[in-house]
């Protein structure tokens, strides 16, 4: 166990493990010359308290990774905003040419029309598509990454990923178990919660437009985001931070209280693999089995009789719960989340927190989780 308690001034410094905490990766995190320049001159030293120049250098950072997460959310936006509009111009201009006068209430068919048609799915999935990817390579520009430094995979075998993934199945069953009973009492307390319900229903592109976006383009591009550009960053002091934080930012930027049940733990799960292993694929992989079995099961419901359905649900709550568990228990036996020694605290959310972004950013997917509660999101 490391010696928590150890207040004394570093020194001398290794760039690679600044703070001596032997439970960190310490090929994962950045080198700390990039905060403290002169950290491995001979004299050198890290005050429990950081020093003028190091705060500043460290709020740099963390704000650099605020301000990119809080840009994909706009461009992201901006891009859906857009495409939209265009293509509402071009149905438009088609609807003309074959009705030759349009009904007064027509803005309202047309936004119906787009909201049941495979086009806003298919906006959806190009909007956030280049928003995320944009956000990561800018980010990883800006803060000095290299993108490939978050594929180094090393020490990853298929029992093991097989493992997360089955705990990630886990954490999915559970949330959504206690997710049905929040809902159920905010229902008989007289509170409507706000719950995302994509059906798989419709024409076969819409369908295939949702399951591209959930089992590909959302898995891949918020794992480079968030467990690429901004874990990274967010590790930069220490990585038990990094990880709560970049875990409480995804369950956030999901915008509603139901999936941040899910999105929180799984992504403590995320963050820690991610870490573990050196890369980003391990999260990546994850990411995909989980949300392609959701798409799965859901695609059973329209396909299959609901007495098949029934033996199928049983049959994968079982097996979930069963091998999830053990997995789970596996991990939480063998393997733990870093610890942060005293220097770490110092550094990590007692300056994170009094950046005026994140709160910014905290404010605006809030603000847009209530816009879905009341039923005026995008």
């Amino acid at each position: 166990m490391p010696n928590t308690r150890d207040y004394s001034d570093i020194t001398p410094v290794d760039p690679a493990n600044p703070f001596r905490n032997p439970t960190e990766e310490p090929e994962y995190s950045p080198d700390y010359r990039a905060i403290v320049p002169e950290i491995d001159m001979p004299d050198s030293k890290l005050p429990l308290f950081p020093a003028p120049h190091e705060k500043a250098a460290i709020r740099r950072f963390y704000a650099m990774t605020f301000l990119m997460l809080l840009f994909g959310t706009i461009t992201a936006m901006t891009i859906f905003v857009a495409l939209q509009g265009i293509a509402g111009v071009i149905l438009r201009q088609v609807d003309l040419r074959k009705l030759g006068e349009l009904p007064q209430n027509y803005p309202q068919i047309l936004r119906q029309y787009l909201n049941d048609s495979s086009i806003n799915y298919a906006i959806n999935l190009a909007a956030f598509l280049c928003a995320n990817l944009i956000a990561f390579f800018v980010g990883c520009k800006l803060t000095d990454l290299k993108p490939r430094c978050c594929f180094k995979l090393r020490g990853l075998s298929l029992p093991r990923e097989v493992c997360y993934i089955f705990v990630g199945l886990w954490i999915q069953l559970i949330a959504g178990l206690l997710g049905e009973q929040i809902l159920r009492i905010a229902k008989d307390a007289g509170f409507s919660v706000y719950n995302p319900d994509i059906t798989l229903e419709g024409p076969l592109l819409r369908v295939a437009m949702i399951g591209l976006y959930a089992c590909i383009v959302a898995p891949v591009t918020e794992e480079l985001l968030l467990r690429g550009f901004a874990l990274k960053n967010l590790s930069r002091v220490s990585q038990r931070f990094g990880i709560l934080l970049s875990a409480f930012l995804f369950g956030l930027m999901h915008e509603n209280l139901m999936q941040f049940f899910f999105t929180f733990p799984l992504g403590i799960l995320l963050g820690y693999i991610t870490i573990r292993h050196n890369s980003v694929t391990p999260a990546i992989i994850v990411h995909i089995a989980v949300n392609s079995c959701g798409v799965a099961l859901a695609l059973g419901e329209r396909f299959f009789s609901q007495g098949t359905m029934h033996i199928v649900n049983i049959s994968y709550t079982l097996g979930v719960l069963l091998i999830g568990s053990v997995s789970l228990l596996y991990l939480l036996v063998t393997e733990r989340l870093p610890d942060q020694m005293p220097h770490q605290s110092m550094r990590a959310g007692r300056l994170a927190f009094t950046s005026p972004l994140f709160w910014l950013l905290t404010a605006v997917h809030i603000a847009a989780a209530v816009m879905n509660d009341l039923g005026v999101g995008m």
